[in-house]
């Protein structure tokens, strides 16, 4: 879906002086106008409107405050004079106001311009990564009535998550593309965006769908799973209309030899009316990713900011807010239409993905049957680190816990390797761990890939490989308490950190991925925790480390390829030429972008956004007088009109104009915000249903009790004990009698003559 101002709908931030008002037609009306207001500005024509009237024939009430001073001054009509040459006619000293542009409403036209020409359909633009987007996923929501404020306060899967994953793309965009005042790039009201050299990463919003029914969907999660999921999506409006449980499963044939299926967990799962187009086109968000980067576009390296995330979701059950497992369905799309023949999982979610390890397992274990189809022969690692105390071990469940410990390594088809998360003191400390074991988990990658590329040349194969990252940041150190019981949160820059290192596996030789890295969203419950990582996740993959103050002014090839010490040293698939073509097209990324007071600024700008520039006041003069029908039938001919008016189009009688002011400054808070509200769609909900209306039957009838309790208090008012004061006749006393009422005069007298007593004459 290419990007377009029209199908996009303009901000309330934009100034309503950015565009002018049209200009009425020169109509006889109009002509009328001008004449009587001809008469006020020349000297050669004589005053013959009426100062009597207070209404225009042709334009109604004055639409300016009559003033209380009197003047001789002439003034403008209602209807402004114009000149043949379209300019109007005013008096000396007054000036149009020009329009005034805020740092805003810059920002909006300008990205709107900047999506529509750079990352539409024809762009030419090339770019390594590619963000990609899908508006259906916010249709899932929490839709059950009679959802009580506290309950819906535990509901942390919203789509409110998906709109701070935007505003991450946004400030990495921002930030990386240099696109504020203190950037190389800094917006203008007359910037070209096909004048910059090249953008950071391309911004697609994609409205594919991939039918949950799809042999690449039923290929992982089966065909009665999915048919009795298609079941509960279709029935779960009616359902909730009647306030029953949409997550009742329905009664269907399953097979002889199934378990009865198990009740699904109510403070994990919902569904709604739209729940199925949100999984849908989650999936066809995946899947376009993998299409484009086994495609020969340029983009090697995607990012599919989708929700609800899926790694906790195994083969036929779902659990943990996932439904359909969008990593592996974008991996089995990998394999059925690209050639894949091995792919690895990254999962750096703070909690354990049992269901991705579990969908593992069982494939590569059907693969070692001897008359298995050829797409059951393919290879998948899985490869996690998590907090080995939240959930689904937080329990202390023993086969959950064995499962988010286990390490096997190229043993009966099985590549499979968990690290757990430490705690830490200090940055240093954690970079530490980070060095001597989180890092391992990269080096089994590897090594996974370099051996399954063997294997499948070995046999004759052309090994296809590609890295998909289930990226949760709901470890990291802005995450809510309540997801950071156990202490084991990360800082900020590990998601950059980690990305580029596994950006740099994916361009090693002997491992037949190319490059290819599909990221997809996993968890992430804070809004501060997932723009941030965000932030930093897009950093590493579109972005390149800073450089170091030895390396600034030389280009260091060696740095480049990937020779460094360490477990890293490795040769990278580009050649010298490649790297050094490429070096004008970098984009480094700088660690401080996502600290604490870069973070603050950025919500402060969000809550009270900063005030627009002071508009220079011009005093309009009032209108004295209107022309009548008396006077406009007193006119002189048209073309007697004409001529006088050519007399007065001079270019010292046409409007002046003010000086133009100078665009203001664009800080990047300003510029990710109004990026944003451009991704996140305007023509859909896109929030969860409040507490109102979830309610709003319960109220409704609440409502109708209340209207009816006065009429049956009306019932019973004899049967209440009368009071003294309702005993009690008062009659009404009047103060004034008739012959003063009738004296007194119909205007309200002063406070000296209200406060004089009045004196009746003896009879």
């Amino acid at each position: 879906m290419p990007f377009s101002p029209a199908n996009e709908r303009r901000r309330s931030s934009v100034s309503p002086h950015a565009r002018a008002p049209p200009r009425s037609p020169l109509t006889k009306a109009n002509l009328n106008g001008i004449t009587a207001d001809a008469q006020f500005t020349s000297p050669g024509l004589t005053r013959k409107a009426s100062m009597n009237s207070l209404r225009s024939v042709n334009s109604g009430t004055p639409n300016r405050t009559i003033s209380r001073r009197g003047s001789s001054t002439p003034f403008l009509s209602p209807t402004t004079a114009r000149s043949p040459t379209g300019l109007p006619l005013i008096p000396k000293g007054v000036v149009e106001e020009t329009p005034r542009h805020t740092a805003a409403s810059v920002a909006s036209i300008y990205f709107a311009k900047e999506l529509e020409l750079l990352h539409g359909v024809a762009s030419d633009q090339s770019a390594e990564t590619i963000v990609i987007l899908h508006d259906d996923c916010y249709g899932h929501r929490y839709s059950r009535p009679r959802a009580s404020k506290s309950l819906l306060s535990t509901i942390v899967e919203r789509p409110e998550r998906i709109q701070a994953s935007v505003l991450g793309v946004s400030m990495a965009y921002v930030r990386l593309g240099h696109r504020h005042c203190e950037g190389k790039h800094p917006i203008h009201p007359d910037l070209d965006p096909k004048t910059l050299p090249n953008i950071p990463f391309r911004i697609h919003k994609t409205a594919r769908k991939v039918a949950i029914s799809s042999t690449t969907v039923t290929n992982v999660h089966g065909t009665k799973w999915m048919e009795e999921l298609k079941i509960m999506c279709d029935s779960a409006e009616a359902k909730l209309a009647l306030n029953g449980n949409e997550l009742r499963r329905p009664e269907m044939n399953r097979g002889s030899d199934v378990e009865p299926p198990q009740h699904l967990h109510q403070g994990d799962l919902y569904l709604c009316s739209e729940s199925l187009n949100a999984f849908e086109g989650a999936l066809g968000a995946v899947c376009e990713a993998v299409d484009t980067v086994f495609s020969t576009s340029p983009h090697q390296r995607a990012f599919v900011a989708v929700r609800p995330p899926g790694h906790h979701c195994s083969a036929s059950f779902p659990s943990g807010f996932c439904w359909v497992n969008n990593v592996h369905v974008g991996i089995m799309h990998g394999i059925l239409n690209h050639g894949l023949t091995h792919a690895a999982i990254i999962d750096f979610d703070l909690h354990h993905g049992d269901g991705s390890q579990a969908i593992a397992w069982q494939h590569n274990k059907r693969g070692l049957a001897k008359n298995a189809a050829s797409w059951k022969k393919t290879s998948i690692g899985y490869f996690s680190v998590h907090d080995i105390n939240s959930y689904p071990c937080e329990y202390g469940d023993e086969e959950k816990v064995k499962n988010a410990s286990l390490c096997i390594d190229n043993a009966h088809g099985q590549n499979i390797w968990n690290v757990h998360l430490q705690e830490w003191k200090s940055d240093v400390e954690f970079w530490k761990l980070y060095q001597s074991k989180y890092s391992i988990l990269l080096e089994k990658t590897r090594n996974y890939l370099r051996l399954q590329t063997e294997r499948f040349q070995a046999a004759g194969q052309v090994p296809k490989s590609a890295i998909f990252l289930s990226a949760g940041f709901d470890a990291s150190e802005w995450e809510g308490a309540g997801m950071q019981r156990h202490k084991v949160n990360v800082p900020t820059g590990f998601y950059a950190r980690l990305t580029r290192d596994v950006v740099r596996i994916a361009s090693e030789e002997g491992l037949s991925v190319n490059g290819r890295v599909i990221s997809v969203l996993e968890g992430g419950y804070s809004d501060r925790a997932l723009y941030s990582g965000v932030l930093s996740h897009l950093s590493g993959l579109a972005g390149v480390e800073p450089m170091t103050p030895k390396e600034e002014g030389a280009f260091d090839l060696k740095h480049e390829i990937g020779y460094r010490s360490g477990p890293f040293s490795r040769r990278s698939t580009l050649n010298e030429g490649d790297l050094r073509s490429l070096k004008a097209f970098e984009f480094p990324y700088d660690p401080n972008w996502w600290s604490i007071t870069e973070l603050n600024r950025f919500e402060t700008d969000k809550i009270a956004p900063p005030p627009e520039p002071k508009k220079p006041r011009v005093v309009t003069p009032g209108n004295y007088s209107s022309p009548t029908q008396s006077s406009n039938a007193k006119m002189t001919e048209v073309a007697k009109i004409r001529r006088s008016l050519s007399n007065l189009s001079t270019p010292q009688t046409s409007m002046p104009r003010s000086p133009t002011p100078p665009p203001p400054d664009i800080y990047w808070t300003t510029a990710a915000h109004e990026l944003s509200k451009l991704l996140i769609p305007t023509n859909r909900q896109v929030d969860s249903c409040t507490h109102s209306e979830l309610n709003a039957e319960a109220a409704k009838a609440k409502k109708d009790r209340q209207s009816l309790q006065p009429a049956v208090n009306a019932t019973n008012d004899t049967s209440t004990a009368p009071t003294r004061m309702s005993l009690r006749e008062r009659k009404p006393v009047s103060y004034l009698e008739d012959d003063d009422y009738k004296s007194r005069r119909r205007t309200v007298a002063g406070p000296a003559v209200i406060a004089v007593p009045k004196v009746r004459p003896e009879p």
